[in-house]
C-alpha cells in the first residue's frame, strides 16, 4: 500500500537533516508501504533534495 508521501516532505526531511532513506522513512512514513519511491528518494539524497525532471517520486500511476 503507498503512503502517498510527496516530493516536498521527502524534500523537507533531507533539509532537515535525513541522510539516509531509512531516516526519511522513519521522518515521513514514505518507502513503507509499496516501497515504490526508494530509488527516487535515493536520487533525492543523492542530489540535495533535487529529483531528476524525469523522475516520480512513487512508481505508482499518479491520478489527477
Amino acid at each position: 500500500m503507498c503512503v502517498a508521501v510527496t516530493e516536498a516532505e521527502v524534500r523537507d526531511c533531507i533539509h532537515a537533516g535525513a541522510r539516509t532513506v531509512d531516516e526519511v522513512s522513519k521522518r515521513s512514513f514514505a518507502c513503507t508501504g509499496c516501497g515504490g519511491c526508494r530509488e527516487s528518494i535515493e536520487e533525492m539524497l543523492a542530489n540535495g533534495g533535487v529529483l531528476g525532471r524525469a523522475s516520480r517520486l512513487c512508481a505508482l500511476p499518479q491520478s489527477a
